[in-house]
């Protein structure tokens, strides 16, 4: 997996602004909830996980891109991550307390998505909860916050782009999760109602 293999090294520093709170909201649900065993799904460079370890979270994760893995390695706090495929993980049934995936399930065509979503929910405990950031365009969406993610997406190109474009006309998330059977315990948004952040819980 090439596409960050450029762009991994300044991820962080680039979308920082946007992505800090949201993360802190996250090591807040974490601290709140007291999860005892967390797998970041396509944790990318980690940095989420990076974050939870320096408040005494252990967590793992998993991704595709050697170059996102690479960023994931190194710090003062490294990430515990290892390379997989996030639709066909090897871990057993309902391991995990917490199992999250930021950022993810718009940038894969519907059918992964779909299959990464599906692995989530099957790792996770009888009970566990499944949280998931990404963007959630409707009529409360500012303007400039649509301009914006068209563009951030925009500036991916290629198949990130064409996948991006099909996530929003299928419904997003709505639709990925259609027939699952997943209980929402609490909704947040960011960036003036252009990314939400869901926590679901699994009985």
């Amino acid at each position: 997996m090439q596409e960050y293999q450029y762009s991994a090294k300044v991820y962080d520093k680039l979308l920082s602004p946007f992505i800090s709170p949201i993360r802190r909201r996250v090591l807040a649900l974490v601290k709140k909830y007291k999860y005892n065993t967390i797998l970041d799904v396509c944790c990318g460079t980690g940095d989420q996980l990076k974050l939870l370890r320096t408040h005494g979270f252990e967590g793992q994760g998993v991704d595709l891109s050697d170059a996102m893995l690479e960023v994931a390695q190194k710090g003062e706090h490294p990430a515990d991550c290892i390379k997989e495929d996030a639709s066909e993980m090897h871990y057993g049934e309902g391991e995990f307390d917490l199992v999250m995936t930021a950022f993810a399930l718009h940038e894969k065509e519907h059918a992964t998505g779909r299959k990464i979503v599906e692995e989530m929910v099957r790792v996770t405990k009888e009970g566990g909860d499944i949280l998931i950031v990404d963007y959630e365009l409707s009529e409360k969406t500012s303007l400039l916050s649509k301009w914006t993610i068209y563009f951030i997406e925009w500036f991916a190109g290629g198949e990130h782009y064409r996948n991006f474009r099909s996530y929003i006309q299928k419904g997003g998330l709505p639709a990925l999760l259609s027939g699952i059977d997943l209980c929402e315990k609490e909704r947040h948004y960011f960036g003036e109602h252009g990314i939400v952040l869901i926590l679901y819980r699994k009985y």
